[in-house]
This record gives structure tokens, sequence and C-alpha cells, in this order.
């Protein structure tokens, strides 16, 4: 029983140990091929990546990690410098810096935290800053804030030392910049612009030539290690930077202040609410000489708006309100205001009407004026309201009639106009290299009817630039040819000094010469007999067109615009000008008497500068030769003192204030009479007109030298009849009291002849 008991027991044992030997091989096996298809699976996957990596992305992953090795180092343009056409700087770029600061890292050498007084006090004093907007900036939790950009390094010089005193280690930066620095301030502001914070061209010139002037930036390529640290290899690269190119413009300074001066005194004398703009151009090649608006501004503080008229209400503006008005401000009238021209317009209509062979300059009574001319069931009047009765094209030009341009504006009709028009450039956005352009503004020409006809033929209801008039008379008095505007007379490549003359550009033959010589003539006439007679310059034949647009029903309070155009010398124009004033609402509107005199006073400086030749020269070295007296009143006084002493004459005036803004009002002797060299002439202005009198010696018996040096000490002219002997006669006798300069006339005789 024993034995059989533990039978039973071994073999269960030995049964259940074989089970389990058994059972755990398979579970090993599992696993195994569990852990072989997983590593399979994952050798699958890293193998695909791989191969995605060498084969899809290989390219961009070596790039990017090349790029990671490789530093580059950008290196700026520099901006071309503008200079006029004798070589003045107008534009250059200058050495700033930009201050910036880390909050509450501005620490001393101790490591120890400034207080933010002391920081904003320390800025506000050396950069002339206000102290609590800098200490609200600075109360941030802003890892860096900027406190002024384009600071002069003459500022941040005083700030280093005050850091340098203070002992202040870190937190404030001061990082160079460059900015565009205007050596003239307000001189020709309008047209050559200015720049962003980025350095960029907004408006202007600057604008326009932006791609030009800003150049391209360099670089230099560099391979570095894990640590940021240069490794010398052959892959290091240099790309040269192309700094910007320079302009020279065909602008002269010279020409630029004095039209600026008088364009500025026609403004304020004449209340211009709107301002004005004058254009100087050669009309020969389209080189623009001058080209000045007003107001202007300071294109170093362009954003500095002076607190009168819109800006009165200044810090209610919003932002939008703001820019609009800095814009109206920069913005130049003479290429992108478009206005009605007027009567200069007539120029146009009468080249038109010659050319095609519709008028002739002096057929007697071609057109009649009584007072108003009727189209369809409308009167429309002349701007004179005594009429002009028959009239030849020269007088109507002259009387500047406008039923005379209405019934020559039937005769050419709307077709031909347009035609003509298109020739003239008028339908092109012409001057776009100077500034931004907008296009003219006319009916269309299937909408053009018979009121339309009328007020087109004289000028009105329809608008086109100050630049396009003066483009399209320029063609008409250079023999006929559009000549295209010109701004810029050659770039200069800053790196190699080659320059680029940039050629005048002639469009197309507009009218004949003749034409241009019968208009050229008429012009002269308007001058010397008709409504341009301010603009008559002593010493040059000039001719001209005055012209007075009214404003439209729709925009009444847009105010009248005076305009005046002339040229001289009239054989062969070198200069025309074109002054345009915006709602005068001085003693009167009219553009002969409120433009005309402006372009009189830029001519009588301007021709003798540019060594023009007078065509009745006066001026002689002959002490025994007469001189006429020239009319100086209009100009200042400097412009007077000026001409009177080119003559030869000797001048005198009595004023406290500037010569070169006061204004001449009458004159002693009056022109035109003829006087010896050295005479004396005296001056006179509306603020300062205290004329003394004197008493007349008596000359009877004395040679002619001692008579001319008793009436010189009495502040008094002389005029002789005779050149030997004595003084037999004196007028105004002796003791008579007359005005200072009077003249005395005396007679010479020698004894015998007596």
């Amino acid at each position: 029983m024993k034995m059989v008991v533990m039978k039973i027991k071994k073999e269960p044992k030995i049964k259940k140990k074989k089970m389990k030997k058994s059972k755990d091989k398979k579970s090993t096996m599992r696993k195994l091929f569990v852990t072989a298809s997983i590593a399979t699976i994952f050798f699958m996957i890293v193998i695909g990546n791989l191969g995605r990596i060498i084969f899809v992305h290989g390219k961009e992953y070596s790039e990017n990690a090349y790029n990671q090795q490789m530093k580059n180092q950008i290196i700026s343009p520099k901006r071309g410098i503008i200079y006029d056409v004798n070589g003045n700087v107008l534009a250059k770029s200058v050495a700033v810096d930009t201050v910036s600061l880390n909050p509450g890292k501005v620490c001393y050498a101790s490591k120890k935290t400034v207080p933010n007084d002391v920081i904003a006090q320390g800025l506000a004093e050396n950069l002339e800053l206000d102290y609590q907007e800098i200490l609200t900036k600075i109360d941030t939790k802003a890892s860096v804030v900027v406190i002024a950009k384009k600071v002069d390094q003459e500022k941040t010089k005083k700030l280093k030392t005050w850091l340098s005193e203070q002992g202040i280690t870190s937190g404030i930066n001061i990082d160079e910049d460059s900015k565009r620095y205007y050596p003239y301030n307000n001189l020709a502001s309008n047209l050559i612009g200015i720049c962003g914070d980025d350095n960029s061209g907004i408006i202007g010139i600057e604008e326009r030539w932006n791609k030009t002037l800003t150049g391209t930036a360099g670089k230099i390529v560099t391979v570095q290690d894990v640590n940021k640290n240069a490794i010398s290899d052959e892959t290091e690269q240099y790309v040269p930077v192309e700094n910007g190119s320079n302009l020279y413009l065909t602008l002269d300074m010279t020409i630029q202040q004095i039209t600026e001066k008088y364009l500025k005194q026609a403004v304020e004398q004449n209340s211009c609410s709107g301002g004005g703009n004058v254009i100087v151009m050669n009309p020969q090649n389209g080189e623009i000489l001058a080209m000045a608006t007003y107001p202007d501004y300071n294109l170093n503080n362009p954003y500095a708006i002076e607190p009168t008229g819109e800006a009165e209400n200044w810090e209610a503006y919003t932002r939008e309100q703001k820019n609009t008005a800095y814009f109206k401000l920069w913005t130049n009238k003479s290429v992108s205001k478009l206005y009605e021209p007027g009567s200069t317009f007539k120029i146009i209509t009468s080249a038109i009407a010659l050319e095609e062979n519709l008028a002739q300059t002096d057929t007697p009574s071609d057109f009649m004026c009584t007072g108003s001319y009727q189209v369809e069931d409308r009167d429309i009047s002349c701007w004179r309201a005594e009429p002009h009765g028959a009239q030849s094209l020269r007088e109507a030009l002259c009387n500047s009639c406008n039923p005379a341009f209405m019934q020559l504006g039937q005769r050419i009709g709307a077709n031909t106009l347009y035609k003509y028009f298109k020739a003239f450039g008028l339908f092109d956005t012409l001057g776009s290299d100077v500034a931004k352009t907008y296009p003219s503004v006319f009916h269309k020409l299937q909408s053009v009817g018979k009121v339309e006809l009328a007020t087109i033929s004289f000028g009105q209801r329809f608008e086109i630039s100050p630049l396009q008039l003066i483009t399209a008379v320029s063609s008409v008095v250079n023999d006929g040819v559009l000549v295209e505007p010109k701004i810029v007379k050659q770039i200069e490549n800053s790196d190699t000094g080659v320059i680029e003359p940039q050629e005048n550009n002639k469009v197309r033959q507009v009218v004949s010469k003749e034409t241009s010589e019968k208009i050229k003539n008429m012009m002269q006439s308007v001058v010397v007999n008709g409504t341009g007679k301010h603009a008559a310059v002593e010493g040059y034949t000039v001719g001209g067109k005055s012209g007075t647009s009214e404003p439209t029903v729709e925009h009444e309070d847009a105010g009248y615009v005076s305009s005046f155009l002339a040229i001289s010398p009239v054989e062969n124009p070198q200069v025309i000008v074109l002054t345009v004033l915006y709602d005068p609402e001085g003693e009167t509107y009219q553009g002969g008497q409120t433009a005309g005199p402006v372009a009189a006073n830029i001519l009588t400086e301007v021709l003798p500068y540019l060594e023009i030749i007078k065509n009745n020269e006066n001026v002689v070295t002959d002490e025994k030769a007469s001189l006429t007296v020239p009319n100086v009143a209009s100009k200042t006084v400097a412009s007077a003192r000026e001409i009177l002493e080119a003559y030869g004459f000797e001048v005198q005036v009595n004023i406290s204030s500037d010569e070169n803004t006061s204004i001449v009002s009458d004159q002693m002797p009056k022109p035109g009479v003829s006087l010896e060299k050295a005479s004396v002439i005296y001056l006179y202005t509306k603020e300062n007109d205290t004329r003394m009198s004197v008493q007349v010696p008596p000359v009877t018996g004395l040679t002619k030298d001692e008579a001319r040096a008793k009436l010189k000490e009495s502040h008094l002219n002389i005029k002789m009849e005779g050149e030997e002997g004595n003084v037999i006669s004196q007028e105004p006798p002796a003791d008579k009291s007359v005005e200072e300069g009077t003249i005395v006339d005396i007679v010479l005789r020698k004894k015998e002849e007596s």
C-alpha cells in the first residue's frame, strides 16, 4: 500500500513539470516573434524616414544645415545725394543714433538697478525730450522700448557722457543709424519731398526716384561653428554693396530762392487762402529751373504744423485727419493739383486757330464783343462789363475777351480742339518723374455741346495741372515742338563716378514755326498794350497772358484762381514762368494785377543771372549819356536797388524793415524820364512814405559842375540843355519848395552864345 501511494504521488509531479516547460517555451517564442516584428517595423520606419530625408527633403535639410552654419552680415547701402544743377547739396544722408533701453535692467557698475525717475531725467535732459513721456514709456514689462529714433549724434554724445558720469553700464542702448538731412530746410521742399523712418522716400523726388537713390544691400557670408565662431574656409563670400546713385537736378538753387521769395510775397500780399505755386522752365528743352509751392515746410521737421488755419484744433484731429493735413502741406501743387487755367489757355486756342488757318492775327473786326455772348439759351458774360466791340485776334488776346474766344471756338470745333489737346500732351500725365500726377479732367468728346465748347475755348470747366499748361505753351513758343518736362539732368554712380546724362525728350511737332512766331508776337502785345502790363521788365522783351478763372456753382467756396504766364526774350524764349495764386482775397483777384508782378519780379532777377543779353540796352558807361528811369514799383526794395544801380543810378530809401520783403509803392523821379548817370532815385513804401520838401537853390551863373554839385547837395536831380558855359536859366526857380528828387532843368550857354 505504501508503495502504491508513493507512485501515485510521484507521477503527477513528473507530469506537471513537463507541461510547464512546454508552456514557457511557447511563451518565449511568442515574445521573440513580437519583439522581432516590432524591431522589423521600427527598422522599416527608420529606413523609410531616412529615405524620405535623403531623397525627398535631402536638399532642403542640407540647405538648412548649411544656413545654420552660415552667418550673413547685411551691409546697408548709402542713399544717394541730391544736387542742384550747380552741384549744391539739396539732400544727403547723415549718421544718427537710435536710443532704446531694457526696462528693469538698467544697472550701475555695481549691478544695482537704476531708478526709473533717474533714467527718465537723464534721457529727457540729454535728448531734449519730455520727462513724463519717457517715464511712462519705461514703466512697462516689455523687454525693450525705443526712446528716440534718428537722434543727432551731438545729443547721444552728451548722453554717453552722462551715462559714464552716472556709472550706468548696461540697459541703455545706443545704435548707429542714418537719416536724411536737407541743408536748406524749406528750399524746394514740395519738390524734393522726404523719407520715412526706413530711409525710403514717401513723397516728391525722394519717392519718385527712390529705387535709384536707395541702391542694393550687400552682405558678407561666413561659416561658423556651434559656438558661433567664424570658421575660415573657401566658402566665405562677399557680395558688394551697391550704394544709391546721386541725382543732379535741372533745378538751379539761386533761381529757386528768387522764385520762392516772390511767391511768398504774392501769397501774403493778396491773402491767398489756397496758397500758390510757380514753375520756371526753359521752354527749349523742358528743363525745370525752379518749382515752388507756398505754403512750404521744413524738410528736416516735416511734421511741424503751424498752429494756423485748419490746424488750430490740431490736438483734436484723428490720425487720418492729421495724415491728410500732412500730405496737403507736402503736396507739390505744380504737378499734383488740377485747376482751371482760365484765360492763359487762350494761347492754346489761338495757336490752334492760326495753325488751322481759321483766323489771322490782325484781321480787323474779326470778332465782336457786346459784353456777353449767347450760346443756346445762355448769355455768357465777358470779364469786363464794358464791351470790347470789334476786334482782331491780337486785340482779343490783349483784351482777354471771352466772347471773341467763344466765337473762335465755334470756328475750330470740338473734334479739332481735342485733336490738338492730345497733341499738346494735355491728356497725358506729364511730370510723373517729378511727383505723383493725376490725369486731367475734360468733358468726354461726345458730350461736348455748344456751351461746353464755349467755356473750353476760354479756359474754363476743365482741369489740368500747372505743369501740363506750361509744357503745352512751351511747345507753342519754341517753334512748335512738344518737349517733355525734365527735372533730373544726370545720374551719377556714387561707387564708380560714372555719369549717365538724361536726354531731353522731344515728343512731336505740334504747330508750325510760323504759328509759333505769330503767337509770340501777340503775347508781346499783351504785355505792351494789354492785360499783362504789370509783367513788363525793363531792358527785355516779355510776352505773356493773364488768367482769372471763377469757381463753379458746385464749388463756390473754392474762390478765384489768378494766374500769369510769361516768356522772355520774345525773339528766342529762354525762360517761361507760370504763376498760379489760389483764392486771392486782396484788393483784386485779376491775374494780370496779382500774378503778373510776380512774373516780372522773377524775370528781372533771373534773366541777368542767366546772362541773357538785354534787347534794348539802356545801361551805358558814357557819363554824358542820359538814361531812362525804369519802373520799379511793386518790386522789393532790394530788387529795385539792384536794378537802378545796374543802370548807374544812386538809390535813397529810408525804411526800417527788411529790404528783401518791403515793396516799392512809388519812386521819385517817376519812371520814363531821362536822367544822367549818378542821378539819385528816391524810393518809398506804403509803410514808409514820408517825403521831404526842399528849397531849390539858385544856380544861375554857375558852371554845370557847380550847379550839379549844389543841386545834389539839396537832394535834387539835374537835367541840362547844352554842354558848355554857365547856367542862364533854371526851372523850378530858386527858392521854390519841391519834393526831394525833383528834376531841375537848367540851360547852359557860353557868354558869346548868350
